[in-house]
């Protein structure tokens, strides 16, 4: 099982027969089973037939919109898996100040802990005394993280670690990738364009297994509720950063899969249709990877069913008012 990405510009998407069936602009047409579709994910112009919308809700497969850059536009999505009960004692939680520090540590320490293991993981391979130097910092920044009396504390350790980090990221990156800081709205360069589409491509990753487990991604701990800002998604999102887009971001760059020939400049820097079919591919790859990052499950899981693990484990803590439960995935 795996997402449906489809980017071609006036596609027709129908159903019939337990087929997505997929008609281009030139009238060439493709069919794909419905079961080996876990989710869609549409960019730009793509259709969707009554007929295909109906049977994808009943189904309960989402469909995520997305602007060819890769803005957020809506979601279709079944509310059969919704629970009230969880979603109860979910905003119960996120009022409770001490479980909202206290699984806000996890989130940021996984994250943290991840990012000084890329860092790592490059100087293994040619020591580099500036990535010593951003590690032993960020080892002591990690270390006061227990420590943290509150959210805000815990925010602003988590940002100069942040601007460590992509210090070092900057050293592990080839030459015609180099870039200054990390930049959002637009991203400024290739790096931060990765950065951002992968970053948004993950979010909605998180949404639908937030939303299979019937809980609310509005409703979260560490980034505090905002108009159209699925928080809940962005705190889960944090251990994975550097684990599924961080390292696949510099991999894909420094071996040259992704050159600059895949870029364009349109008041910030983006990627073209080739260079976000070539990242899908990839980050695809990625999140079927199966591995054994959770040590006490006896077999491996692929990245997706990990981050539905985690969704698990962090309703667990809601019920057992543990945050304990809760163990980001750390990679080595």
């Amino acid at each position: 099982m795996s997402n449906l990405y489809l980017y071609d510009q006036g596609s027709n998407m129908t159903y019939k027969n337990n087929r997505i069936n997929i008609e281009d602009k030139d009238n060439c047409t493709r069919s794909i089973p419905i079961e080996s579709i876990d989710s869609m994910v549409l960019f730009g112009g793509v259709n969707l037939s009554t007929a295909c919308i109906k049977e994808l809700l009943k189904r309960g497969i989402s469909v995520t919109w997305l602007s060819k850059n890769g803005s957020y536009y809506g979601r279709l999505e079944s509310t059969n898996h919704t629970s009230i009960t969880k979603q109860k004692l979910q905003f119960e939680k996120s009022a409770d100040e001490k479980f909202k520090l206290e699984i806000s540590k996890r989130f940021i320490k996984g994250k943290t802990t991840n990012q000084r293991t890329i860092l790592q993981r490059y100087n293994r391979i040619e020591s580099n005394d500036n990535l010593i130097d951003y590690i032993k910092r960020m080892k002591y920044l990690i270390e006061k993280i227990e420590k943290c009396a509150d959210i805000e504390e815990l925010l602003g350790i988590e940002g100069q670690i942040a601007k460590i980090y992509y210090k070092g990221l900057n050293e592990i990156l080839i030459d015609d990738f180099k870039f200054k800081k990390r930049s959002r709205r637009p991203p400024l360069d290739p790096i931060n364009a990765v950065l951002s589409f992968g970053y948004t491509l993950l979010m909605y990753e998180i949404f639908t297994a937030v939303t299979i487990k019937g809980i609310n991604p509005y409703c979260g701990f560490l980034h505090k509720d905002r108009e159209n800002h699925p928080a809940l998604c962005s705190d889960l999102l944090e251990e994975w950063r550097p684990i599924l887009v961080d390292s696949l971001a510099i991999a894909l760059l420094n071996s040259g899969k992704l050159d600059l020939e895949h870029f364009e400049k349109r008041n910030g820097v983006f990627l073209t249709k080739k260079g976000i079919n070539i990242f899908i591919i990839e980050f695809e790859k990625r999140l079927r990877q199966e591995v054994k990052y959770k040590d006490y499950v006896p077999y491996k899981m692929s990245f997706r069913r990990i981050i539905e693990y985690q969704v698990t484990e962090l309703i667990d803590s809601l019920k057992n008012n543990n945050t304990d439960i809760y163990n980001p995935v750390l990679i080595r």
